[in-house]
């Protein structure tokens, strides 16, 4: 798999109102997604592809972590935040992060992720999924039309396989 780029850091908060910081979690894979809670269309069928992915890498033991980071400040406060992760059986491993706008503003444009909001309350965002490697490089780029658990579970034990060599 090649190195796409250097993943941007980031900072942001869980729903416990602690801060995560992305290069923290380096010395494992990590799979960041941006998604939002009152989404009814992409970010469920993300999220239940994720839960999916998460409960794989748990049967094979293989060293991963998850994030899921809201685009949805102003909606996605940190009791709605832990509700959506709960409903789809998200495990300790997987981050939900939110922010306030100006906090997640240089997030969301370090990772081109722009948001714009629809008359009917919707946010249409790209949807998309960087896979950092355990150096905090970004090996890959999945979309939502072509995100596959199944997929980014052979990436990341690939990624796992590489740092044990």
């Amino acid at each position: 798999m090649p190195v796409i780029r250097a993943a941007p850091d980031f900072s942001l908060v869980n729903v416990e109102g602690k801060p995560v910081q992305l290069s923290s979690l380096r010395g494992r894979p990590v799979l960041v997604a941006f998604i939002y809670t009152g989404c009814k269309t992409a970010c469920p069928l993300l999220t239940a592809r994720m839960a999916r992915l998460q409960q794989k890498l748990a049967k094979a033991r293989a060293d991963a972590v998850l994030v899921s980071v809201s685009v949805d400040p102003q909606r996605d406060d940190a009791a709605t935040l832990a509700r959506f992760a709960e409903g789809f059986g998200a495990r300790p491993g997987w981050h939900f992060l939110r922010e306030s706008p100006t906090r997640l503003a240089p997030v969301l444009q370090a990772y081109e992720e722009w948001t714009q909001p629809l008359p009917d309350g919707e946010i249409d965002h790209p949807a998309r999924l960087h896979l950092v490697d355990a150096q905090g490089r970004v090996r890959e780029i999945y979309s939502l039309a072509f995100f596959d658990e199944q997929q980014a579970f052979f990436d990341i034990l690939t990624l796992n396989q590489e740092q044990g060599d």
